[in-house]
């Protein structure tokens, strides 16, 4: 009890609700839930031949996902029975690949602690969406397996439902198999505006390009990532508000992982940040990180319908892309990214998704057309460096003339709107972490001044983020390349000045000051593609 009690402490400070927690529920909670806290360091799966196609049965009805909000008592015992089998199947057998501790090594093993380099790392590519909603799949069919009901559907978390959602929903509040203590925000916390409010919402979903919106194939064997704008946010920021310790007083960023010198020894585990959303190789041992996704997955579908959306990449690569799991019944299987695209939900996966009830903030707002392309133009670099360049804990702000041939293409795009085939994109290439470090960066364009406080308008960008990765394996710094389209309100501001300022404002997921922070960015330009 003493080494888990230890987790919450910090230069001899626990922050209270964790202290509440930890005397009220006591760490025989977990045993009970049949969780105890596993900082994950080898999380391959269980031994297994060669994958087998997944077998979709078509008899299977095809029912909603609603949002947790909205389930009725019937459907609230069902979800909670599901998990409890879940936590059971491991307590009784922890080497079962379908246990509670084994599915959440799942999205481990394909990212972070036990990332195996045999594997396609899910984050920071496009392959992000395509393998969580493979995951979300064979997890729903594999709690539906363990409370006997193959009708079972999981709940998604619609924190875009603004604010009424934009807290932890009642069934993940303590007791019960949905409530994980290795979880930071509590019942009272509400994600912040800026995540996942109405303007930050619509930036997210007005991107019409595949790229901007999906993100674009990595190259690992150059550190080389591409997140979209889903994966940038909200997906990252709520990851690192959930798993926030102290989401009031935390000057820290998120992120617990500091690697002794000896490869073999023992996990530093000291920061108030160690805890499951918060880190992506623990993620997934916090049920709620499934009803997170299942919003993100949800919202995939709500991009897809979205006027000027180029849709999924057409790439035959992509959807030949195959992702191995363990079913429902032990075997192990594989699905192509084809067996899960819009067309096949219903088909293959048997679900729809069925919109929250509550009135959402959210809604995104097709921008006008024009079949007016922008002119091709070299692209603007507004800064860039032989080495890194420090971002540091405060606004840091770059700035460059803008020429007339830009000028002109700005005013283009303020009049018409974005033209379905060419885009205006901020670059911001070579963000760098360590990997125990987690970032969220809000970008503004043609506000000097901008700053943590700095309300969300035309002159916002977008954001990035970073959710710390995780031990061992994933030691080499965390290297992304983010991009932005630009909405004609934010080209208009620009196309006023004759100069053009980029800010980047570094915040905690509480929208404090970090206290510290190593990013590192190498070059930002815009270009028109």
């Amino acid at each position: 009890m003493y080494d888990e009690l230890n987790r919450f402490c910090y230069n001899g400070h626990m922050d209270r609700r964790h202290f509440v927690r930890t005397v009220v529920l006591g760490f025989g909670a977990a045993r009970l839930f049949g969780q105890g806290h596993q900082p994950p360091i080898n999380c391959a799966p269980p031994s297994h031949g060669a994958p087998k196609h997944i077998t979709f049965d078509a008899r299977v009805p095809v029912l909603p996902r609603k949002s947790v909000w909205d389930l009725n008592s019937g459907e609230l015992a069902r979800l909670n029975a599901a998990y409890q089998e879940l936590r059971n199947l491991y307590t009784k057998n922890p080497n079962d690949p379908r246990g509670w501790m084994q599915q959440a090594n799942v999205h481990c093993f394909n990212c972070s602690g036990g990332y195996d380099p045999s594997n396609v790392e899910i984050h920071g590519s496009w392959w992000f969406m395509p393998w969580h909603r493979c995951y979300l799949h064979v997890h729903e069919r594999i709690l539906g397996k363990l409370i006997g009901d193959p009708t079972f559907r999981l709940a998604y978390w619609d924190w875009d439902t603004y604010p009424s959602h934009a807290m932890l929903p009642p069934p993940f509040v303590p007791p019960g198999p949905l409530f994980d203590q290795f979880r930071g925000a509590g019942a009272a916390d509400v994600i912040p505006s800026d995540i996942t409010g109405q303007l930050a919402m619509q930036t997210v979903l007005g991107t019409q390009s595949t790229a901007g919106f999906m993100g674009k194939l990595s190259d690992p064997s150059n550190n080389q990532y591409y997140p979209g704008a889903l994966e940038n946010s909200p997906h990252g920021p709520v990851h690192i508000w959930t798993g926030d310790a102290n989401p009031g007083q935390s000057p820290e960023p998120t992120g617990c992982y500091y690697p002794t010198s000896d490869p073999s020894g023992p996990i530093v585990d000291q920061s108030p940040n160690c805890l499951d959303m918060g880190v992506l190789s623990n993620a997934a041992q916090d049920p709620i990180f499934f009803a997170h996704h299942s919003n993100i997955d949800r919202l995939w579908d709500v991009w897809l319908g979205m006027p000027g959306s180029q849709g999924n990449p057409k790439d035959a690569g992509w959807k030949d892309q195959r992702f191995n799991f363990f079913d429902e019944n032990g075997d192990w299987v594989y699905m192509t990214v084809a067996d899960v695209l819009t067309s096949n939900e219903q088909s293959n996966l048997r679900y729809t998704y069925q919109a929250p009830t509550a009135v959402s903030a959210a809604k995104s707002h097709a921008p006008k057309s024009s079949k007016t392309a922008l002119k091709a133009v070299k692209p603007l670099m507004i800064a860039s460096a032989a080495e890194a360049i420090a971002v540091g804990t405060k606004p840091h702000t770059q700035s460059v003339a803008v020429p007339l041939e830009h000028q002109q293409n700005l005013k283009l795009l303020a009049a018409n709107g974005k033209n379905p085939a060419t885009h205006y994109v901020l670059h911001i290439d070579g963000l760098t972490v360590p990997p125990n470090e987690g970032v969220i960066l809000h970008v503004f364009a043609d506000e000097p001044n901008a700053s943590r406080e700095t309300k969300l308008g035309a002159s916002f960008v977008g954001t990035f983020s970073v959710v710390p990765t995780g031990h061992r394996d994933h030691e080499h710094p965390i290297v992304r390349n983010a991009s932005f389209e630009l909405r004609p309100e934010t080209a208009a501001l620009i196309a006023a000045q004759k100069s053009l300022t980029v800010t980047l404002v570094p915040k905690l997921a509480n929208g404090a000051e970090p206290k510290k922070s190593n990013l590192t960015y190498k070059r930002i330009y815009l270009s028109v593609e």
